[in-house]
């Protein structure tokens, strides 16, 4: 299995995992001659898809969570959001289910190096990002080994951290193109509308609650709302401002395409310390695929290939099945252990690339 973008899309590929759009099923895992979708899916938003071809045959892309657990809880989120919008109201039951589903299979696969990214379409962002915000949140306190009434707590919190998202202008939060300064200020207001929403709950902790306040604060002090310095900021929403920054840039949004994993990575390291809580981040991208299984890599030796599984703690080092000759000409694939190969490393990762044509060669983006 590996992702592809639509454009990739060739006669011999089979959906390798189903597609949902507001909880409906869209196309079934096994459903061949996809190009033929591939208009109509772009009109729902998608634009990536995981397939089954020759080159990624038996190749595994583990996920922290089951594909059931995603479903359920994004309709729980769904159903919560309009309950909240109509009467103020959150079904803590509904909720609680939704996320000790979550947290039985965390725990259930605690050393899992994540691969799959959660495909959704553009007008679902918020109900795929919370969910996953909430999966990676989750993550890392069961790493800090948080007993499980505080991962409930947690994940009510990441599960709702952008309630106030809702009560803001829909087009601000649409738009294409970049923020002016009015517009920043006023999807700034979502920490603040979502805590004093989220305070009327009276079944929700005030420890889940300061989640949707805080997530944007800074651990040098020049985040927002309220410019709190990291001392004053509970590990909660150090937490969640990690793993929410983390998810958005793996993931398409309304403005720019997503990021590789790799390159989301060094963003979180980069801004440690100034934006982000370092010893936090550290154990969060310990349980990354740097470079995803059914990704394609370009090797040292100019030769491409797709990740097909990693080498335990050596995250830059994962064995690759190679599919193209240095020539970008296809040949009979063969594997390389880069923990085993060591002058071979590799010089650019999935997204900095894309197929240019038939034979699977590659082109830089722009």
């Amino acid at each position: 299995m590996r992702l592809v973008s639509l454009s990739m899309l060739k006669s011999e590929m089979v959906l390798a995992k189903s597609i949902y759009y507001r909880d409906c099923l869209v196309l079934k895992e096994g459903i061949c001659d996809l190009e033929r979708y591939s208009n109509s899916l772009r009109r729902l938003g998608i634009d990536y898809v995981y397939i089954e071809d020759s080159k990624s045959y038996g190749i595994e892309i583990p996920d922290a969570i089951s594909e059931e657990t995603r479903l359920m809880c994004k309709q729980v989120l769904r159903q919560t959001i309009e309950d909240f919008a109509a009467k103020t109201v959150v079904d803590i039951q509904e909720l609680s289910a939704a996320i000790n589903s979550i947290i039985d299979d965390i725990l259930a696969n605690p050393d899992i190096q994540i691969s799959l990214n959660d495909i959704g379409a553009v007008d679902e962002y918020t109900f795929t990002h919370s969910v996953s915000t909430t999966v990676y949140a989750l993550i890392i306190a069961n790493k800090l080994g948080y007993q499980r009434s505080m991962m409930e707590k947690l994940g009510a919190g990441a599960l709702l951290h952008d309630m106030g998202k809702i009560l803001l202008d829909s087009k601000v939060i649409n738009k294409a193109g970049k923020l002016n300064e009015e517009e920043f200020e006023h999807i700034k207001k979502h920490t603040t509308l979502g805590y004093e929403a989220l305070k009327k709950c009276v079944n929700l902790t005030e420890l889940s609650r300061i989640i949707s306040l805080y997530h944007h604060e800074r651990m040098d002090g020049k985040g927002y709302p309220t410019g709190t310095p990291a001392a004053e900021l509970h590990e909660f929403a150090r937490i969640v401002a990690i793993a929410d920054v983390y998810d958005a840039l793996v993931s398409d949004r309304c403005y720019r395409r997503k990021w590789s994993s790799n390159q989301a990575v060094n963003y979180l390291v980069e801004h440690s310390e100034t934006q982000f809580d370092l010893k936090l981040v550290s154990v969060l991208i310990k349980q990354i695929a740097i470079y995803p299984n059914g990704s394609m890599v370009r090797l040292s030796d100019h030769t491409t290939g797709i990740v097909k599984e990693q080498n335990k703690n050596f995250p830059l080092r994962p064995i690759v099945r190679v599919v193209t000759d240095k020539w970008d000409q296809e040949i009979a694939p063969y594997e390389v252990d880069m923990l085993k190969e060591l002058s071979v490393t590799i010089i650019e990762s999935e997204l900095e690339m894309s197929w240019d044509n038939i034979t699977g060669s590659f082109v830089a983006e722009e």
